[in-house]
């Protein structure tokens, strides 16, 4: 995604980056079930973004805005704390008639539904891993 940063800064400006905010905070949220805190504004015209955001007052309480130099024009969407992602490949899930992607036509007999289940699922782990999920927005000079 781009946002273009004009240097007379109009309401045009002011909805595209409120917009690139709003999407970016949004799919970040919903893939990763957390609200992400922090925002790092990069780059002559990150500190531009930053310094409009600032002079028209608005409110993004919760969040950290952060102002870093640079070449890299950016506005990068963060997590403060690195986040656990847990995967449980002991869990089976049935969704609409499906099977990982696999469909089930009619009702499975009591050994069908054994076999599936013992296919897909290994009981007694769990895999854990540590992700730093972002997302970048970059700004150009209209």
């Amino acid at each position: 995604m781009r946002v273009s940063v004009p240097k007379e800064k109009d309401s045009r400006f002011a909805k595209d980056l409120f917009e690139a905010i709003s999407k970016n905070v949004e799919e970040l949220a919903q893939e990763n079930l957390k609200l992400p805190k922090k925002m790092v504004f990069s780059g002559p015209l990150g500190k531009e973004a930053l310094g409009f955001i600032k002079a028209k007052e608005w409110d993004f309480g919760g969040f950290i805005l952060e102002s870093l130099g640079g070449m890299a024009n950016l506005i990068t969407f963060k997590y403060e704390e690195p986040l656990t992602v847990t995967n449980d490949p002991g869990k089976v899930t049935f969704e609409q008639g499906s099977l990982h992607g696999k469909i089930i036509n009619g009702i499975p007999g009591d050994s069908t539904v054994h076999k599936l289940i013992s296919s897909y699922a290994s009981p007694n782990f769990k895999v854990e891993k540590t992700v730093r999920p972002e997302r970048r927005v970059s700004l150009i000079r209209r």
